[in-house]
């Protein structure tokens, strides 16, 4: 804060020293205070104190750089008008305009934010980040800009009459003129990215050309709903320098449960979209900076979750942005004290190997070919629930395809029929909806069911007694139907092929038999499909009786057991990493608030990473994370 700099900045250069930090990146003014973009005025005051601060923490043996926190605005605020910037303002979903936040391809923004990133590159900092408000989502409302701009260009590239209520309903709709809107609008919007960071890194280069320019981004799903390639556009912002990425880190606030796996899982997806050139450092963002919202517990856990997805560095915004003296939160001090061997021990351990399990593919034009039933652009965005239900199953997974995928609903129209049969010939597990995609285009014989329509009333799906279901054979289990069906969802009705296999069924409030629940089928092809027919939500799926058929079923689809499974220990799994030389790194996080005993099932040997103890029971505290270092038996 201009008022506090003086003081702030000894207290900063004290908690380097005393905590060992390597790096400070300043942010301008606060966002508490002003929410919205910055006056250009406001902008030549912060820069000329950050040219003061960066001598003192040079001299101090600490690289400077900077975080431009505001540049098209992140929630909206309702400003007075001298605060307002005369640039296109963002239009969302509601098609209102927002009050002062601004849409990305407007040129004259482009302009503004250049001319920014230029003065503060003048201060000379290591790195620049962008924060995350660069985006064409999320502010103030949540799915995309229809504004002029975006309205204008996408009408030009599809030769059509175009309004943003037409535009809306195209990105949301379903006919093939709908997918070419939403296509050229999902390209134009990238385009003006594109353009925006172009035009960010010559005035950064004219300046300071040893700057790098790096970017604060969002999830994936979020990537694909605005036509984003990560990989095109990080290195647009650095150019000839090494590209930087600070992707989203989850956990604002203390994580229980599944989104505890979001934090590593998140990242990790991220990291899988891009070049192993690009350099990958971590948000630890405690907003508000408080614990009253994040403990130190949950923000020790987030580091190491981090170290283990692969992050290079740490960014941590750890206390506010209204120059409170940091000796008032001590124990964050001890933190980072305590912290940063381990974290290089957890990076060491990690460095060179690659996520292994079972196969949750991601597409980055995944969003482009979902469409929405109920013509929502909510129903738009890309779910991946799945990458948190697995590991909360004990079930190691991998973001790349293996010898057993799940695909889910539209995502598998993202693959072209050769793709498909490959697919189809290993191990391939489907929801209803993925299975209609691709009994629609023709693959209904490797499939081993034929649809036939839905089962609308009354319904539970009750176990079979079989390999698949174990202890838990007879149990019932929810559809959730009449929930699913308010999202436009239902369960599936299908006939299976006489050598197909159902492993439960679906059952009326009488318990009579309606219809397959899970269907396994071994097709000509020598692949084997799992057909799981109720909409999957987790009111549905997060069950111990669910947890056990899935890894069975997970099992089978690849034909060998998975490397690690740990059975009926509920919100207990692995994250598993394994080297070319067989050497693997294993993190089992606990999202339980019961401490548990682990079932573990695994032909690797396990020593404890820190003191490399062999290692034959584990026990989980609640909410907590151990590491092991791996080796495969001989």
């Amino acid at each position: 804060m201009e008022q506090t700099w003086e003081r702030q900045l000894q207290e900063i250069i004290k908690l380097c020293e005393e905590a060992d930090i390597e790096e400070v990146i300043l942010k301008e003014l606060s966002s508490h205070i002003i929410p919205v973009p910055f006056l250009m005025n406001r902008h030549r005051t912060m820069a000329a104190i950050y040219r003061h601060m960066a001598e003192s923490l040079r001299e101090a043996n600490i690289v400077f750089s900077i975080n431009i926190i505001m540049l098209a605005g992140h929630s909206d605020g309702d400003v007075d008008a001298k605060y307002i910037l005369p640039y296109q303002k963002f239009v969302g979903e509601d098609l209102r305009e927002r009050h002062a936040t601004y849409c990305l391809l407007d040129e004259d923004w482009q302009a503004y934010a250049a001319d920014v990133c230029a003065m503060y590159a003048a201060a000379g900092p290591d790195k620049l980040f962008i924060d995350d408000d660069f985006r064409s989502l999320n502010h103030g409302v949540q799915y995309g800009c229809f504004c002029p701009i975006h309205v204008r260009r996408t009408a030009e590239r599809c030769g059509a009459e175009l309004t943003a209520e037409s535009l809306m309903h195209a990105v949301s709709g379903t006919t093939p003129e709908h997918i070419r809107i939403k296509e050229a609008w999902m390209q134009i919007n990238f385009e003006g990215q594109l353009a925006a960071a172009r035009r960010m890194r010559a005035a950064v280069e004219q300046v300071n050309p040893l700057t790098r320019l790096g970017l604060m981004n969002s999830g994936e799903p979020a990537h694909s709903l605005q036509g984003r390639d990560m990989d095109v556009l990080l290195r647009e912002f650095a150019g000839s320098r090494r590209p930087l990425s600070r992707p989203a880190g989850c956990s604002y606030s203390d994580s229980i449960h599944g989104d505890l796996f979001t934090i590593h899982q998140v990242m990790a997806l991220s990291m899988s979209t891009v070049g192993e050139d690009i350099q990958i450092v971590s948000e630890v963002e405690n907003y508000p900076h408080s614990r009253f919202t994040k403990s130190i517990r949950i923000t020790k856990l987030q580091l190491e979750l981090h170290a283990l997805a692969g992050a290079e560095g740490f960014t941590l915004n750890l206390y506010d942005y209204l120059a409170t003296p940091y000796g008032q939160e001590p124990d964050f001090l001890r933190l980072l004290i305590e912290e940063k061997e381990r974290l290089e021990t957890i990076q060491a351990a990690r460095k060179g190997k690659r996520m292994v399990g079972f196969g949750l593919p991601w597409r980055k034009d995944t969003a482009l070919h979902q469409v929405s039933r109920r013509g929502l652009l909510e129903d738009v965005m890309p779910n991946r629930d799945p990458d948190n239900y697995l590991p909360q199953f004990g079930i190691p997974v991998q973001f790349q395809q293996g010898k057993g995928n799940l695909i889910f609903g539209d995502a598998v129209q993202c693959y072209d029929e050769a793709e498909i049969m490959k697919l189809l010939a290993g191990g391939l597990m489907l929801d209803g909806l993925a299975f209609e995609n691709l009994h629609n285009r023709g693959f209904g014989p490797y499939l081993g069911c034929k649809p036939s329509g839905f089962v609308d009333g009354f319904s539970v799906e009750q176990f079979g007694m079989n390999e698949f279901t174990g202890p838990f054979a007879g149990n019932l289990q929810t559809t959730n139907w009449s929930e699913s069906k308010k999202q436009g969802k239902l369960p599936l009705h299908v006939h299976i092929a006489p050598d197909a296999r159902a492993i439960s069924m679906l059952m009326d409030d009488h318990l009579n038999e309606l219809a397959p629940g899970v269907v396994l089928f071994e097709n000509e092809l020598g692949g084997r499909v799992a057909l799981f027919t109720v909409p999957i939500t987790s009111f549905q799926f997060l069950h111990r009786c669910r947890a056990y058929m899935v890894a069975k079923v997970a099992q089978w689809l690849m034909r060998e057991s998975l490397p690690i499974w740990i059975e009926d220990c509920p919100n207990v799994g692995p994250i598993y990493y394994e080297g070319e030389d067989g050497e693997g790194l294993l993190g089992i996080i606990s999202g339980n608030l019961d401490g548990t005993e682990v079932k573990l099932h695994t032909d690797l040997q396990l020593f404890d990473l820190f003191t490399d103890e062999a290692v034959r029971s584990i026990w989980m505290e609640p909410l907590s994370v151990r590491f092991f270092r791996t080796q495969k038996t001989l």
